[in-house]
């Protein structure tokens, strides 16, 4: 149990970053510069790389030889279901941000975007 969950450290690490993130307030963020989309384009970055992350975990979890489609399936499913409790969380929580239904997309995006990344990069190269 304990390797499988030092298998997924960085996924861990990568989700209590991105919760911390989403319950800070928007005006911490003013320094920043900005431009019309980048929220969207950070929200899907953040949730490319929390799935890219899951899919090297099972990568080492099944020691380089997982299935193709199984955990496409189950990356997705995990990586909409954090998306979802982070809009949630903005939403009912922590009142001064707020939940969207086009953070969920873009989420959505970059959860689809490393799913062809791990179908491309890995599971064709495997054989």
């Amino acid at each position: 149990m304990i390797k499988i969950l030092l298998d997924y450290k960085w996924c861990f690490i990568w989700a209590i970053i991105v919760i911390i993130l989403c319950t800070l307030p928007g005006n911490n963020f003013d320094a920043v510069p900005a431009y019309p989309g980048m929220d969207k384009l950070v929200h899907c970055g953040m949730f490319f790389v929390f799935c890219t992350l899951l899919y090297n975990g099972v990568i080492q979890q099944f020691s380089g030889k997982p299935t193709r489609w199984l955990p496409i399936f189950i990356v997705s499913i995990l990586g909409f279901l954090f998306a979802g409790l982070t809009e949630l969380l903005q939403l009912y929580i922590f009142t001064y941000r707020s939940g969207d239904w086009w953070d969920l997309f873009a989420d959505s995006i970059g959860i689809g975007m490393a799913g062809f990344a791990y179908l491309l990069n890995y599971v064709n190269r495997r054989s």
